[in-house]
């Protein structure tokens, strides 16, 4: 046993929390660069959807009248383009960060937008042995903001015995609809916006490293999903 009188499941962010964010960045240089206007708003309704449907309102915002496939296409290739500029790498302390939660008897897993493949492998594949054994990666593209898929369909736990390390405030909302316990995590300049939706949201705990994410931090956040005070009451 853990010690915790909830928590069972960390879940983890792959892209701005365990590897460089790329996701903000690339949506708003490419709307920028196409002549819309990207503003909170913008972000608030286009950042943690599905990618067709961020594809299809990133082309509202600009104007495009074309296939969301071809606004896809080209916000690869825009990610191509700020990817030889900036390449990915991994947050530091990442192996002790997810040592610490392996000694903690938590299970632990990994999500993100894209296939495993694509990304998780690629730069985290070394440390899969430190991760669930049975579903280290889940990819929730279409399942986002994927609060609900993993606690309900993949790991098979109670909302409040599960805790979200995430940089996008969709999830934090979605986290607290439902709940589930959560830390933010918008760490560079681009996630301005994002921790102010945190913060407007009723998040309590935001880091900046992952160093911060202690045994004493999730022991109060245990504490406040047992006594069901981690998020604040509506209209509070």
């Amino acid at each position: 046993m853990n010690g915790f009188r909830k928590i069972r499941l960390v879940a983890v962010d792959c892209d701005g929390v365990l590897i460089d964010d790329t996701y903000l960045a690339v949506i708003e240089r490419f709307v920028t660069r196409h002549g819309g206007r990207y503003d909170a708003q913008a972000e608030r309704d286009i950042i943690g959807l599905r990618d067709v449907v961020v594809a299809e309102r990133v082309a509202q915002l600009c104007g495009l009248d074309q296939p969301v496939t071809d606004t896809l296409a080209a916000l690869w290739a825009e990610r191509e383009r700020y990817l030889r500029e900036r390449p990915i790498k991994v947050a530091d302390g990442v192996p002790e960060f997810l040592r610490s939660l392996r000694r903690l008897d938590l299970r632990v897993v990994c999500y993100g937008g894209r296939t495993r493949q694509h990304t998780f492998d690629t730069y985290l594949g070394s440390l899969v042995d430190l991760l669930d054994p049975a579903h280290p990666y889940v990819s929730v593209n279409d399942h986002r903001p994927g609060v609900e898929w993993i606690v309900r369909d993949v790991v098979g736990c109670d909302f409040d015995q599960a805790v979200f390390i995430d940089d996008v405030s969709r999830v934090a909302e979605a986290a607290r609809s439902h709940g589930a316990g959560f830390i933010g995590f918008p760490s560079g300049a681009a996630h301005a916006r994002q921790r102010r939706f945190m913060t407007e949201g009723g998040v309590r705990h935001l880091i900046g490293s992952l160093e911060e994410v202690t045994p004493r931090l999730l022991a109060r956040i245990d504490a406040e999903l047992a006594a069901a005070t981690h998020w604040p009451a509506r209209g509070a």
